[in-house]
């Protein structure tokens, strides 16, 4: 059985739920309450020692960080489905497509999207100079024509089908969404059509 840690409101650790659902795999969920620091108790600490969501447990072991979790889930079904077939002629150009994807929105948004969360968000537990915020977004609307480009010639992000990168950018264009953000109408017929997956988690 695998153990996912999450909170009690959405968070990175919705992009693992929706990877276990699309995977058909077996699951129990943990929720942690943010708001009471439940993420820094020692049993939690023992799993993930940095004290962030998300976190599964598996086999005795523990993993973190989202992406590598989704990937790791992955790899444990057998047809490896969110990510390029290895048989696949043209492998290497797909899976390279998929790791540029992934690269350009852990470098190019969620970067700026973490600072623009906390200033607006956890304001009360940092302090940013005057600006950041406005260059935060800035920095995101230069780089979604480019994000929203793949998506010209075919439904998915990544390629021609439905992979991890399509759960890990549905998840930054929610998150854009939810801190005002302006988003491309292509990027809001994209998410509203992967949400309408049969295995996308309903609330």
């Amino acid at each position: 059985m695998i153990t996912l840690y999450k909170y009690t409101h959405p968070s990175r650790a919705e992009t693992v739920v929706w990877a276990l659902q699309e995977l058909g795999l077996d699951y129990e969920v943990k929720e942690l309450d943010a708001y009471k620091f439940e993420q820094r108790g020692p049993e939690f600490l023992a799993i993930n020692p940095f004290g962030k969501i998300p976190a599964i447990t598996h086999k005795g072991k523990n993993f973190t960080e989202s992406l590598a979790i989704i990937e790791y889930l992955n790899d444990l079904h057998p047809d490896r489905p969110l990510t390029p077939r290895h048989d696949d002629d043209n492998y290497a150009e797909k899976n390279y497509k998929l790791r540029q994807v992934l690269s350009f929105g852990l470098i190019e948004i969620e970067s700026y999207l973490w600072i623009l969360t906390k200033i607006k968000v956890l304001q009360n537990y940092e302090s940013w100079p005057e600006g950041t915020a406005e260059n935060c977004i800035k920095n995101i609307q230069n780089a979604l024509p480019i994000a929203t480009g793949w998506l010209d010639d075919q439904d998915y992000i990544a390629g021609d089908s439905f992979t991890l990168a399509d759960i890990y950018y549905h998840h930054l264009f929610n998150w854009l969404k939810m801190l005002g953000v302006t988003l491309p109408e292509q990027a809001k017929e994209y998410v509203k059509r992967l949400s309408s997956r049969e295995r996308y988690p309903k609330k």
